[in-house]
């Protein structure tokens, strides 16, 4: 990923300075999803297309402390017409900031934070399409009443966000804990939410939890992933109890040149769910691009595919 320097001697200004940038950096893709089960007067088949630019500006002090934040600008195709379930801004904006400070392994971030379960390892193990063909491997997303994105992340939207969050990491270890809605001026109750995760070779296992209020939308979760690779295989487990829903996930990956095949199959335990959801996914690598492509099915048997091209800067 590149980092273009875009202006040092502002930042620098700032009292006891002793280095500061600001870097851009982002993504992009574009392509075709269909689904069939399109509302009525919407199409089947229509375009996919996303930028995203991400502003990360930093300093550090003379004793070493680094402090910096983040800006967003994203852009999709119409406003929860994409099929990945979050953040779907249809106009080009910035969303809400996130600050922080951190001091070797250790970081203390405030407003739009990350999100403990969000960023734990593995949650998203098994994702294919260009779109992520509406993410029915993560276990946290159920068909039963918790529903879909019920815990704390990271958003490209602006919604007036009040978050404190805590990470620390050092060698194998890693953690981070989250607190939402810190602003007593907002009626929905705190989430907190946590995760620690140990590295050990070619495998990771972690382990998250969440205390919400389910009304709001944010019920309680127990999280566990478990992944790593068998030579040019990639193997992942995970499971979630979603408020009482029980999902597993199994998925797995085999690489072969630039090409690389992806799979994964879940069980939804949720009473509104009829089926297993499960995907199939293809990418090639160009070298600074991908080729991409996935066919997804829900637990209610809904079914969806997106195929295009995607790169970073």
């Amino acid at each position: 990923m590149k980092k273009v320097l875009l202006a040092t001697t502002a930042l620098v200004a700032f009292a006891g300075a002793a280095s500061a940038d600001v870097n851009l950096s982002g993504s992009a893709r574009f392509g075709l999803q269909w689904r069939d089960n399109a509302p009525v007067g919407k199409p089947s088949t229509r375009l996919e297309k996303r930028v995203t630019l991400n502003i990360d500006m930093s300093t550090e002090t003379d004793s070493g402390l680094e402090l910096g934040a983040r800006l967003r600008l994203r852009n999709n195709e119409g406003k929860g017409e994409a099929l990945t379930g979050r953040d779907n801004v249809g106009v080009t904006m910035g969303n809400d900031t996130v600050v922080y400070l951190k001091s070797g392994g250790l970081k203390l971030s405030v407003g739009n934070v990350c999100g403990a379960l969000e960023c734990m390892p593995g949650l998203y193990a098994g994702t294919v399409g260009l779109n992520g063909n509406g993410f029915h491997n993560v276990v946290t997303n159920s068909a039963g009443a918790a529903g879909y994105w019920g815990w704390t992340a990271y958003t490209s939207d602006v919604g007036g966000i009040d978050r404190v969050e805590i990470e620390y990491s050092a060698g194998d270890f890693s953690g981070m804990l989250t607190n939402s809605n810190m602003n007593d001026a907002t009626a929905t109750s705190n989430v907190i939410s946590a995760y620690a995760a140990y590295t050990f070779g070619d495998w990771t296992v972690a382990l998250g939890v969440q205390d919400g209020d389910a009304p709001a939308g944010f019920g309680d979760k127990t999280v566990l992933t478990v992944g790593g690779k068998l030579g040019d295989f990639g193997v992942g487990l995970a499971y979630a109890d979603n408020n009482g829903d029980d999902k597993f996930t199994l998925n797995g990956s085999y690489s072969f040149g630039a090409t690389t095949v992806s799979a994964f199959v879940s069980d939804d335990g949720a009473a509104a769910a009829t089926d297993n959801p499960y995907g199939i996914g293809v990418s090639y690598d160009l070298g600074g691009a991908s080729l991409v492509a996935g066919y997804a099915s829900n637990a209610l048997g809904d079914k969806n595919a997106s195929a295009g091209i995607k790169f970073k800067f």
